[in-house]
């Protein structure tokens, strides 16, 4: 009776001590100047709450190589319980300018929040010269590219008569 008492007081202070942590929402870009090509990864994390209706910004002017993908933390320090939530995703812009990467927006606790906007600038480069817009690239999570897969030529087959 004495555990079940003793657990059940660390778990509702666990959630108070929850429920005082600030929440914040960002969204961080690993590089903001880029070449034509160049592939960058953007990540929205919520840091004191659990995400609810996000909603994604338009990516006008990339293409989305790979993502969503999604990563949650729950770490119960000294007492206190920190919680973290995101969203990445690994984009690359197709022309060069000057581009803005709109709010993206969650719901926490019935309030609605959202990021600030994010300043990119593209270089009148190509990061490869043989890169076209809609090619399509394989990237590991992990950093590490996948190798090219090579199209195999069909031999063509003379008969004579």
């Amino acid at each position: 009776m004495k555990k079940s008492a003793i657990l059940c007081t660390c778990l509702l202070l666990s959630y108070f001590a929850m429920a005082q942590q600030d929440i914040a929402f960002s969204a961080k870009v690993d590089k903001d100047t880029l070449r034509i090509g160049e592939t960058f990864k953007i990540e929205f994390l919520l840091e004191g709450g659990k995400f609810k209706n996000f909603s994604l910004p338009d990516f006008e002017g990339f293409e989305i190589v790979n993502g969503p993908f999604q990563s949650s933390q729950m770490q119960v320090m000294n007492g206190e319980v920190s919680q973290r939530a995101s969203y990445t995703y690994h984009l690359r812009p197709a022309q060069n300018g000057d581009f803005t990467i709109l709010a993206a927006r969650t719901e926490v606790g019935g309030k609605t929040m959202r990021t600030e906007p994010i300043q990119l600038f593209v270089l009148d480069e190509k990061i490869d010269p043989n890169y076209t817009p809609m090619e399509q690239e394989r990237i590991d999570p992990f950093g590490f590219p996948f190798p090219k897969e090579e199209k195999k030529k069909k031999k063509r087959r003379v008969y004579k008569i």
